[in-house]
């Protein structure tokens, strides 16, 4: 009897009023599946009817990360070109500590898992792996003072730090036995990522660290005081993975895949434009790799979203909202810009325009002033959609900020029309406001056509945009300063970090 089965078996005999059996496994590292098998239906179909693809990936500096208040990363990048030409919105699930990514797959709070790296072989046997999505090695790094070459031979006497439960143990103690090369494989804290690795390396709190070559290479790029060791292992196929319940989702990315990322009868890999530029960007490229690790424009080092945190936390608290939420709009409308302009005239951070301004109509890209032309505006629609639930009302009160009143009531109305709740966005709302395309339903309107999809698609990103700023700064206390603490003394050595927000 399968393991899974035996186990949910026994529940049933010995618990048989407690509810309905969760079917559980453990793996050999100690670490429970507690879903195993998918519990959903959400293959792609079911996935275009929501309109939001879920990525599960670690936080770390080439897969996944925020930047200059924007989502970035390789697999990020990667994998939202996908969902954008699915007409699909791409959200981030981060494991918290000690969640299982195989559960967070097969329960459906996920739809793709991109670990970054080749997978592991526990991961493979619950889901299904598309076609590779990049070709790595593990590569030593060590301090640029240790004066070892980069050969195997020179790995001895060295104490190499691999992240906590990193499956490439096994293989480097293998290694080991099989050169007969004195090394040590150790394991960092933990919760330390790659980075905070690296860190140690190169202040010299660890002696080496060993990771994807890719990686290893950008971070030589970016970090004096590194250099590459000896190479180990085979080259291995790096891949996404799915449910097992998802064919049309991997075939889809499996063609997608096809399109920019191919191996050749020689071995030799052929790429995409596309593709090439995206994976030059954050592993190749000495100026984008080294931009994308200044600690000022990274959250997670700085604490800071955006150049004008204080600005708007004063305004968006003082009305009740929660201040990383209004900086997720207001990236959205100008990418943090004071001097941004669009084709309507709309000007500033939130893209105000002169008739609606107030006072402000001939300061607009004067920060201070669009802030409290756009936050008035904003809070007006806030305090109008107080009568929702928490949800609908940000829903509501951002599909109001991008399409105006007049739309907005016209969808309401429609809505209406077609029996559903002017009150709900989702079923209702997200459905009728596109519906101002159409001549049928447009004509009948005060307010005429209107592209509705696009505001669809705004509440959307803003909204997903949020979420990962929740992760990396907190609601109530103040920013970190400019210069942030050694990222991995915290782990290492006791000393204090900033607590990130909760990710619920």
């Amino acid at each position: 009897m399968r393991p899974a089965l035996a186990i949910a078996v026994v529940c049933l005999l010995l618990a048989g009023g407690c509810g309905e059996a969760v079917d559980r496994y453990q793996a050999g590292d100690g670490r429970v599946h507690e879903y195993p098998h998918p519990i959903v239906e959400r293959d792609l179909p079911r996935i275009r009817q929501v309109g939001v693809l879920r990525m599960i990936t670690y936080y770390d500096s080439s897969s996944y990360f925020v930047h200059k208040g924007g989502q970035a990363g390789f697999d990020y990048e990667l994998l939202a070109r996908f969902a954008r030409e699915q007409n699909l919105t791409l959200e981030v699930v981060v494991p918290g500590e000690g969640e299982d990514v195989v559960s967070l797959l097969n329960s459906g709070r996920g739809d793709v898992f991109c670990p970054g790296s080749p997978p592991e072989a526990e991961w493979l046997r619950w889901t299904r792996s598309t076609r590779p999505t990049n070709f790595v090695r593990k590569t030593v790094v060590l301090p640029d003072t240790t004066g070892r070459p980069p050969t195997l031979e020179a790995l001895a006497g060295l104490v190499i730090t691999l992240p906590a439960g990193d499956p490439f143990r096994k293989e480097l103690m293998g290694i080991r036995r099989h050169l007969v090369v004195p090394f040590v494989v150790a394991q960092g804290p933990a919760g330390a990522t790659v980075d905070d690795l690296l860190e140690g390396v190169r202040n010299g709190a660890l002696e080496a660290t060993a990771l994807d070559d890719v990686v290893a290479r950008a971070a030589v790029v970016h970090a004096p005081g590194l250099v590459l060791g000896a190479n180990l292992g085979e080259v291995r196929p790096a891949s996404w993975l799915v449910r097992e319940d998802c064919p049309e989702l991997l075939t889809a990315l499996n063609h997608y895949l096809k399109n920019h990322l191919q191996v050749a009868a020689s071995g030799r890999t052929r790429r995409s434009r596309v593709y090439g530029i995206i994976y030059n960007r954050y592993f190749q490229d000495r100026v984008t790799v080294r931009d994308f690790r200044v600690p000022a424009h990274r959250p997670d080092k700085s604490g800071r979203l955006s150049p004008w945190d204080e600005e708007i936390r004063a305004h968006a608290e003082a009305a009740g909202l929660d201040w990383r939420l209004v900086v997720s709009l207001v990236y959205q409308e100008s990418r943090f810009n004071p001097d941004a302009r669009s084709r309507a005239d709309a000007r500033g951070l939130m893209q105000v325009l002169p008739r609606v301004a107030g006072v402000q109509a001939d300061s607009l890209y004067v920060p201070a002033a669009n802030l409290r032309a756009g936050m008035r505006l904003l809070t007006g629609s806030w305090q109008k959609h107080a009568y929702l639930d928490s949800l609908e009302r940000v829903r509501f009160t951002l599909a109001e900020y991008h399409a105006g009143t007049g739309h907005l009531t016209d969808a309401r109305r429609i809505a209406l029309d077609l029996g559903r709740n002017p009150n709900a966005w989702s079923g209702s709302l997200a459905e009728t406001l596109p519906l101002l395309t159409q001549e049928r339903y447009h004509r009948r309107t005060r307010h005429g056509f209107y592209g509705g999809d696009r505001t669809v698609l705004y509440v959307k990103e803003i909204l997903a945009r949020y979420r990962a700023y929740q992760r990396l700064v907190p609601r109530e206390t103040q920013p970190v300063a400019e210069d942030p603490i050694d990222p991995l003394a915290p782990l290492l050595f006791g000393g204090r970090r900033v607590v990130p927000a909760d990710p619920r």
